[in-house]
């Protein structure tokens, strides 16, 4: 797993090692010598006219630090003051220990001039602490710096994208970032090109102590834990033995997510699919997916299953390895009562769509299940499942108002820019695939056929959860290069899910 900190995890991290006896101006001596070491890897410093952009904070004294650094290499450094003299005690003394032959200049219109002549940018405006947009007053230098025939370099992070999110307006494309100390969410974002081209990890020297104590490191997926922890099959067994999923989804007036999720299951690996649905639905699906065995259910009157099919509903799933419901249900007493019984039996279940909707304000049913529960909420639906208001939620996947999972002990899928992974221990990991391409209704369907199919298929639920939130990325990367991240539709996904499993399959050293 790759290990990562948010940009308050970073504030934590830098904290437990001055605790450890690392001053923050080691810190800053470290990450600058760092970063000049690896600057100096890639290009040859000697004789060469680097610009060094210096913000007025501790980004800024990395930067001051480095051009020290790189001007002991042979290049011929000029530190810009765009901002004006540095504001941090760390940063006033990196400026003060500049070799003579280091020129300074102060304010952007000096420095956008500079970008010119320069044969090397090395960016140091804005570190992890950046939100928002650029000041207006720096825009035409970064301009400048964009339109400069010299590659640049970032300390940390290019100047202007956030830390947490990868959003930017404005900044300096960097050919290649130096991440100081950790990975940052930003370096780790699938549209993370748009803004770096490569990345590096550089060091601010924390002691090992400090490292092993601090208990603010995130997760996610690398190549190596996709292919140890894919689902697997065996030469010599049956459609029984690779898992039987019963899918319960849709109604008469929402019939395309019962019928996504369903193509999506049987894509998954999973050996015996039954789609429990009303008449409309299993008509489409016999054409659509001819391989899933139907289970007809009752209907009320507004087309949504009945629970009158209950009885038929738990027998099923006594005969199942996991359940998948709520896909295209329709919110209402018919599928809250289905929900109830379907979390007092004991196979694995996965909730999602109107199977949460009708949980809002009675999410003390989770925590009372008789079985292992994924649910997949996106920030919305977790809000209302948490009584919480959406402002305190937001779009921040790394918020600490994400508790549901250890106070009830499921797991909670979040669906969002970045898909965040919550067991019932508290253990949190996230996955950064994906395009915004999945950013169409449908999507959600696909994953719940897919996770519901790894469930299945006797993956835990936290693994299934993680393993089958890259598959579902994956796969939306790979009809985005065939069909654009516009026209990409999600029924187009699972057709894609065999060259996800085969690139998961590849044995390499």
């Amino acid at each position: 797993m790759t290990r990562f900190v948010t940009a308050a995890g970073m504030k934590g991290l830098e904290a437990l090692c001055a605790g450890a006896g690392v001053s923050y101006w080691e810190m800053m001596e470290t990450a600058g010598q760092s970063a000049a070491a690896i600057l100096a890897e890639k290009w040859p410093m000697a004789g060469r006219r680097v610009l060094v952009l210096c913000g007025k904070g501790n980004n800024g004294g990395d930067g001051l630090v480095a051009a020290r650094a790189l001007a002991e290499r042979g290049a011929r450094v000029t530190a810009a003051l765009v901002m004006g003299p540095p504001a941090t005690g760390e940063a006033a003394r990196a400026l003060s220990l500049l070799p003579p032959q280091v020129e300074v200049a102060e304010g952007p219109a000096a420095a956008e001039a500079l970008c010119r002549e320069a044969e090397l940018i090395v960016d140091g405006v804005f570190g992890t602490g950046f939100r928002g947009s650029v000041p207006e007053g720096l825009r035409p230098l970064f301009r400048a710096a964009r339109e400069s025939a010299a590659p640049a370099a970032a300390l940390d992070l290019p100047s202007g994208v956030e830390a947490d999110t990868g959003r930017w307006e404005h900044c300096i494309p960097a050919e290649l970032t130096v991440a100081l100390g950790a990975w940052k969410p930003a370096h780790l974002v699938n549209w993370r090109e748009e803004y770096s081209r490569e990345a590096a990890l550089g060091s601010i020297g924390a002691p090992r102590e400090a490292e092993e104590a601090f208990d603010g490191w995130l997760e996610a997926p690398d190549p190596a834990w996709i292919r140890e922890n894919r689902p697997r099959r065996s030469h010599t067994g049956h459609k029984g033995d690779n898992g039987r999923l019963l899918l319960v989804a849709g109604s008469r007036p929402y019939p395309g997510a019962a019928l996504l999720a369903a193509a999506s299951a049987l894509r998954s690996g999973v050996g015996y699919l039954r789609l429990a649905s009303v008449e409309k639905v299993l008509t489409a699906a016999a054409v659509r997916s001819p391989e899933a065995i139907h289970l007809p259910c009752r209907e009320t009157a507004e087309g949504a299953i009945s629970r009158e099919s209950l009885p038929e509903l738990l027998e099923a799933a006594r005969g199942s390895d996991a359940v998948a419901a709520g896909c295209g249900m329709t919110p209402g007493p018919d599928t809250l009562a289905i929900v109830e019984a379907l979390l007092g039996q004991e196979k694995p279940l996965l909730l999602d769509a109107d199977a949460l909707n009708v949980l809002a304000g009675r999410a003390e049913l989770l925590k009372k299940a008789a079985c292992p529960v994924l649910i997949t909420p996106h920030p919305g639906e977790y809000a209302r499942l948490a009584g919480l208001d959406p402002r305190q939620v937001g779009n921040n996947p790394f918020s600490g108002e994400y508790t549901m999972a250890k106070d009830f002990g499921i797991t909670v899928l979040l669906k969002g820019f970045v898909t965040g992974i919550t067991g019932p221990g508290g253990r949190r990991a996230f996955h950064f695939g994906g395009c915004d391409g999945l950013a169409k209704g449908g999507s959600g369907d696909v994953l719940t056929g897919l996770l519901g199919g790894l469930l299945a298929r006797g993956l835990p639920p936290e693994r299934a959860a993680l393993w089958g939130a890259w598959a579902h990325g994956r796969a939306a990367q790979l009809a985005a290069a065939d069909h654009s991240r516009d026209a990409m539709l999600p029924s187009m996904l699972p057709d894609y899910f065999g060259r996800a499993f085969l690139e998961a399959e590849q044995e390499r050293p």
